[in-house]
């Protein structure tokens, strides 16, 4: 898109009444740019939302929140989300409700990074999802995962059966 745009910058000269369509392939580009975002972030709304209305599978085990607690520290890693976000986990669980509840979601994993890996950003179907220490050694095609829903996003609890997070502090000790 950059090189058309400059091809038709330097191509066209400016006194030529087609110097228009510069301006016009400019704007067009921002409009898809921006759609495209806006597309994304809608998307992952609702597959979060979709996500909330579905059954709990179980009620969070105090070992998991015990894990989230050890994980939220400040002296632990930094959790990052979209546009550079910090993430405290212990008030991503409390935000989760008094009494939170884990889901089953179901569905291949992908990676999107943005800013040339700098954002970088799991999902699990449609629901971004936080993936901490060690899970990612146990992704496969399909996936299912136990989470915890926090607002627009998830964080993973247990992965395939093979992965749980009252296990992952003892791979960063």
């Amino acid at each position: 898109m950059l090189l058309i745009f400059f091809a038709m910058l330097f191509g066209i000269p400016n006194s030529s009444p087609w110097f228009g369509l510069v301006f016009v392939y400019l704007m067009a580009a921002a409009l898809f740019i921006v759609g495209s975002m806006l597309w994304s972030a809608l998307r992952s709304r609702r597959a979060a939302l979709a996500l909330g209305r579905m059954p709990p599978t179980r009620a969070l085990h105090t070992r998991e929140a015990k894990a989230l607690e050890w994980f939220g520290q400040p002296g632990r890693i930094v959790w990052r989300m979209p546009r550079g976000n910090v993430i405290d986990l212990i008030k991503a669980t409390r935000a989760a409700g008094s009494r939170p509840v884990v889901r089953t979601l179901r569905g291949p994993y992908r990676v999107m990074v943005r800013a040339r890996h700098h954002e970088r950003h799991d999902f699990i179907g449609d629901v971004e999802v936080l993936m901490l220490p060690g899970a990612d050694r146990y992704l496969r095609e399909n996936n299912e995962a136990d989470v915890l829903l926090c607002g627009r996003f998830a964080v993973v609890l247990a992965l395939n059966g093979a992965w749980r997070i009252d296990q992952a502090p003892s791979l960063l000790r």
